[in-house]
Parts: C-alpha cells; structure tokens; sequence
C-alpha cells in the first residue's frame, strides 16, 4: 500500500541545510519498496555539527564508513550529532516500513539512537561496507536498494495500514475510539500494533502527524501568521503551542522565527 504522507524535516530544507553547512541528495525507491522506503539520502557536511531531527513517525539508518545507527520514532526534536566532515547516507523509513525488513519491536527504541552491535542484529554488520564501497551517490543508493531487497520479507497488508493511511487523510484528527471502530479493532489491539510497528501508540502517533502538518504548513507560508491553530487542527492557539513545545521544543513564532533567520543572508 503506498502512503501519501511525506514526513517534513527542517534540516533538510534549503535553509537547514544551509546553516548547518550541509548538502544534501534524495531519491525515492524502486516500485518493490514504494510505501515501506520513503527514501534513500546523502548529506555531506563541511564540519562537524548536530542534525537536528523533527519527530515524524518515521525510522531511519544513518550509516558512515563506521558503521549504522539506527534511529526510532522520536516525540521530541533530538541533534545526532556528525562527528566529522564528510559524506553520510541514510535510508528512510515511512512509518511501519521498517517491519518488511528487520524483525524489531520497534518500541524497544522510541526516542533513541541505536549503534547496530547495541542491537546484536548481524545483518546490519556488512552494510557500511557495501555502501562505500561505491563513490557516487546514485551507486550507493543502488547497493542500499540491493542490500534492503535481500531482507525484504513482505507482511501482509492489515488493519494497521488502514489506520495509518485515515491517520495520514485526517493529519492526525480522527479519535482513536473512530479509527479502531473504522477498521474493526479494539482501541487496545490497535494500539499495540502501533507499539510495535512504529514505536509509538495510536494517540501519540496522529499527535505526531499533527504538528506535522503544522509545521510544514507554517513553513510553506500557507499560513503565514503564527496564530491559525483552527485551521491546522486544534482547539486554540494554547493547544498549538502545547504541542509545539512537547515535539518541537519551541512556539510556533519561535519555530518560524527561526526558519526566518536561517533563510537571511
């Protein structure tokens, strides 16, 4: 089943990238893995620096010529930190997706970053290798896709996908007790599945989707005043800005403010 949602990062925008001293280069997977693989990606950094990383519902590998690091659905914005100059590639999970390839209970690292020997899965072992071992970026995607293809284990499409997909249709505003009855789940079977195949439960999750939604929408300049907490989902402008601060850390005034000044010269 393919998604329609795209995960916003403000790292990865012009202007992140840019204050960070970073470039960056994306592509999407081949048609096997659309839907579980949101994208392969390459940053480089001219320095070493933090990457700051916005919660999305979404898991990814960071992988350097050192070895991976595998990273769970985050509630609050956390920096990984790039110890270094130089070229990291990344394969990009949308949430759910990395169940068709390791088998991990993914609630066992929400809100963390996991060096693969933590998590004594050996087929992580071999990865850094047969990535660099390639010098161009559309090389070591190809080798990345070959290496996920190798362990792709398709799960039967289920309830869940139908959940994440009214979650994704909604930005996060359906009530769980509506969206367990709308696909024939207890809110209690529900929320486990979303335990273990995203790393958080059903209400946190949309909470995720929301600010999400927010934040790309302010972005976007769609919304151009800090102050639309209706149009994006909530009850009041104190609702949104209670959200902004559990998962972003900031307002939303301080959210653009910010992006503001990373756009001046």
């Amino acid at each position: 089943m393919n998604s329609p949602y795209r995960p916003f990062q403000s790292t990865l925008t012009q202007s992140g990238l840019n204050s960070h001293g970073l470039s960056l280069m994306m592509t999407p997977p081949g048609a096997a893995l659309a839907g579980k693989v949101y994208a392969y990606l390459q940053i480089k950094a001219d320095r070493s620096t933090p990457y700051p990383v916005m919660p999305d519902g979404t898991q990814a590998m960071y992988i350097s010529p050192h070895g991976v690091i595998l990273g769970g659905a985050l509630q609050q914005a956390q920096d990984l930190q790039l110890l270094a100059a130089g070229e990291y590639f990344g394969l990009w999970f949308y949430p759910g997706g990395l169940r068709h390839f390791v088998d991990i209970n993914l609630a066992e690292i929400t809100d963390q970053f996991i060096s693969a020997p933590d998590l004594q899965c050996r087929k992580f072992s071999s990865l850094p290798e047969l990535i660099y071992r390639h010098r161009g970026f559309s090389e070591r995607a190809r080798a990345g896709e070959a290496w996920l293809m190798r362990q792709y284990c398709p799960q039967p499409v289920t309830s869940f996908e139908h959940a994440l997909q009214r979650i994704y249709q909604s930005f996060g505003n359906e009530k769980v007790t509506q969206l367990a009855s709308a696909v024939g789940w207890s809110s209690r079977h529900l929320n486990r599945k979303f335990l273990q195949y995203t790393g958080l439960g059903t209400k946190a999750f949309s909470q995720v989707v929301r600010v999400q939604h927010a934040a790309r929408q302010l972005y976007s300049q769609q919304n151009k005043r800090s102050d639309v907490a209706l149009d994006l989902g909530y009850y009041d402008q104190p609702h949104l800005i209670k959200s902004f601060k559990k998962h972003l850390l900031s307002t939303p005034s301080e959210f653009m403010s910010d992006l503001s000044n990373r756009l001046s010269p």
